[in-house]
């Protein structure tokens, strides 16, 4: 027998419909059945009072990466499901990556069968190229039959134009969109840090920012001649901003990712070389951060991503420039956003679209949203709770994070999916 469950005194913010205010929901055999001040509490067998705390959706990450084959499958993903459960995220898509090229159709379909039976709901996005290499197509349709939600590059650019407009071409006839990191391959070839005074001093293979426009002005034309949905992966640049612009002049399908770390971090933080600051695409300069928090403003951002890299510490060792790219950033993706919003840089439900209905609009996810009929995937957060980065207490505690040791004012009370409360601190 279900149970039905009232959450009464919160704030309710609902960025799909742009509401901030009072109310509650009433829940239902995992879906939302009320919402508002009026919620027939005499239906409830349990009631929650949020005293003022935030009540929004559950967050969705399209991009992040289980620990890579050091555990037995089960476990890591147990460790990424508690990380996600404790960062307040209802839905996390695990994106191909070198590491783990998701390109294999054998069992594929098994494999998505296995991932929804874990209290988060976990998807999984598909490789485009076999191993990853940008040489030949991997078999994206059987894929997408067995539940991937899109198909990606990883973090190297395809460099045959003629192979992007195939894969183009041949997703959009499953209606997915392709995903590719936006960067010349030539340009960014080798590099780990923006070109700046900053690289230059330090002598770092650098990769200059317009790599990014010519990347998304090449791969938007491929995508007006083919016919295919263009999903510009973890843009980081101010002139990648730019041409973003200028190609949606253009009747193109085209969506737009950031990374949490380009929205709150900048090349100065790296500025000492620790190479948990390693990232791919590397760090940018505080004006192109700015420019990319403007463009949340403005709605040109489609979702923000975790592009969360459990790295151990052995592979975080090497100096910086060989070091694997990568952070944690599940447990701290939302105190990152809501820092933005504490330093007034962004309103409460801009910050919270990127990370919701954003999301889910991309890939087509009932979830995201506070309305009745959608599934009761809901977070409550303490808007002004503070608290340390301390990355071994968090559930992937075998990693490196870039936040290690910063201060935040903001953290999920509750992670709610489909009725149910998975994490309650």
């Amino acid at each position: 027998m279900s149970t039905t469950r009232a959450i009464i005194n919160a704030r309710l913010v609902d960025p799909a419909s742009g509401h901030d205010g009072p109310g509650g929901v009433l829940i239902e055999d995992g879906l939302i059945a009320q919402t508002g001040n009026e919620l027939d509490l005499d239906a409830a067998d349990d009631v929650i009072d949020a005293r003022g705390c935030i009540l929004a959706p559950a967050l969705i990450d399209l991009r992040c990466a289980k620990e890579a084959a050091l555990t037995p499958d089960g476990e890591t993903l147990d460790t990424l499901c508690a990380s996600a459960m404790t960062g307040g995220f209802g839905t996390i898509v695990l994106a191909p990556n070198a590491r783990s090229p998701l390109d294999n159709a054998d069992g594929f379909a098994g494999m998505n069968r296995g991932l929804a039976q874990r209290g988060v709901r976990v998807l999984s996005a598909c490789g485009a190229t076999q191993g990853l290499a940008g040489e030949q197509m991997a078999e994206i349709g059987l894929m997408v039959r067995g539940g991937a939600v899109y198909a990606g590059c990883g973090d190297a650019p395809i460099h045959d134009a003629r192979l992007m407009r195939r894969l183009l071409s041949y997703t959009s006839q499953f209606d997915v969109w392709l995903a590719s990191r936006p960067a010349d391959p030539h340009l960014a070839k080798g590099a780990v840090a923006l070109e700046s005074d900053w690289s230059a001093r330090f002598g770092l293979p650098a990769e200059p920012a317009v790599s990014e426009r010519i990347a998304i002005e090449r791969d938007a034309a491929l995508a007006e001649l083919s016919g295919g949905k263009l999903m510009i992966d973890r843009l980081s640049t101010a002139a990648g901003l730019d041409a973003l612009r200028h190609v949606r002049s253009r009747d193109l399908e085209i969506a737009t990712t950031v990374a949490i770390a380009h929205l709150t971090l900048n090349e100065v933080d790296a500025g000492g070389l620790d190479s948990a600051f390693r990232m791919d695409p590397p760090l940018r300069s505080e004006a192109d951060r700015l420019a990319l928090v403007d463009a949340i403003i403005s709605g040109e951002i489609d979702a923000v991503v975790s592009d969360h890299r459990p790295t151990p510490f052995d592979d975080k060792g090497e100096p910086f420039a060989l070091a694997i790219a990568g952070t944690l950033s599940l447990e701290t993706m939302l105190g990152a956003m809501l820092g933005l919003v504490h330093d007034d840089e962004l309103e409460l439900v801009d910050a919270l679209r990127v990370m919701t209905s954003g999301p889910a609009d991309l890939i087509g996810l009932p979830q995201g949203r506070i309305a009745v009929g959608a599934p009761a995937d809901l977070i409550l957060i303490d808007g002004d709770k503070p608290w340390v980065c301390q990355p071994d207490a968090f559930a992937s505690a075998r990693g490196n994070s870039a936040w290690a040791g910063r201060r935040f004012q903001g953290r999920v009370l509750q992670t709610i999916v489909a009725g149910d409360t998975l994490y309650n601190s």
